[in-house]
């Protein structure tokens, strides 16, 4: 057999999980076999440096300050949103009526009501850019999540 039937073996050889019969292909291969060898003692020297370790589990006042972030974040999160949301909605509704206004108020010169537009539609259009752009990016950004 070639190396490829052995190699899902070594570890069950190693932890003394096999059969007898597969004990003694193995070690037969083995003895043949340097690649194998050399793969075994590697896998033997990693048991024996990871043999004292132990997983340890967090104590609970741990979990209580997770959580209490997670939350905290979360509630900021919706509040820079609504924030958002709420400039948003009476900058616009204060642009469109600066707007009529200006628009509609034959005492300003043609010049100021025209500059007042080109202001509002420029505005409008760097807001739309901008946002059209964060939307784009937040869907392609692969290191978002990636703390500097």
């Amino acid at each position: 057999m070639s190396c490829d039937a052995y190699k899902p073996l070594l570890m069950g050889y190693l932890d003394r999980e096999l059969p007898e019969a597969e004990v003694a292909l193995v070690e037969a291969h083995l003895a043949g076999c340097s690649d194998c060898a050399s793969e075994i003692e590697s896998f033997r020297r990693l048991k024996e440096v990871t043999q004292d370790m132990r997983v340890v589990t967090p104590d609970d006042r741990y979990w209580d300050q997770y959580w209490s972030n997670v939350y905290n974040r979360l509630e900021r999160r919706v509040g820079w949103i609504l924030i958002s949301i709420g400039t948003i909605l009476l900058g616009s509704y204060g642009l469109y009526e600066l707007l009529m206004e200006a628009l509609y108020d034959l005492g300003l010169p043609r010049t100021v009501r025209v500059g007042i537009a080109a202001l509002v539609l420029g505005f409008c259009t760097l807001l739309v850019s901008v946002v059209r752009e964060r939307i784009f990016l937040s869907k392609s950004d692969k290191y978002e999540r990636i703390k500097r």
